[in-house]
């Protein structure tokens, strides 16, 4: 894929596709246990500084305070289904960036679970350039955030 296919004017959103998975050294009750609560969320998201809901219906929908470096972003997260442990989707919107998860937990035996997800994201504005630039960066953060989670869980 060119650049000018993710700036041209033909192309208002771009797309990033990807699945990511990691197993759990936990049953998986344990694992939905600490992913389904978000007090924790600050023990395994990194850079979260906060998270604050403000809507309830037809979705739950939170404001996210996150530092990345110096920088912090202001992000929107809206839990689209919470059906723990075969769905748990979220989007993720800030200026430029729609991001759509759809996690699934699944028991691969008695102290084991296979957390997947399924990432999609859209980009516009100037982040369409970013995209192209930064795919393998998006990748690195899935796989961090769930590295985080399983050493989390897999900790206590």
């Amino acid at each position: 894929m060119r650049l000018t296919d993710y700036i041209g004017p033909e192309k208002p959103i771009v797309m990033l596709r990807y699945q990511k998975e990691i197993l759990i050294n936990k049953p998986i009750d344990q694992v939905i246990k600490v992913f389904g609560n978000r007090d924790l969320l600050f023990k395994w998201q990194p850079g979260l500084l906060s998270s604050e809901q403000v809507e309830s219906y037809p979705y739950p929908k939170y404001k996210l305070l996150l530092a990345f470096g110096r920088r912090k972003i202001v992000m929107t997260e809206t839990i689209v289904r919470n059906q723990l442990p075969m769905h748990f989707d979220g989007t993720y919107e800030m200026k430029g960036i729609f991001n759509r998860n759809n996690n699934t937990f699944t028991s691969e035996g008695p102290n084991v679970t296979l957390w997947t997800c399924d990432a999609e994201f859209r980009f516009s504005g100037v982040m369409k350039i970013v995209a192209f630039f930064m795919k393998a960066g998006f990748k690195k953060q899935s796989a961090m955030i769930m590295r985080n989670f399983k050493g989390y869980v897999e900790s206590l």
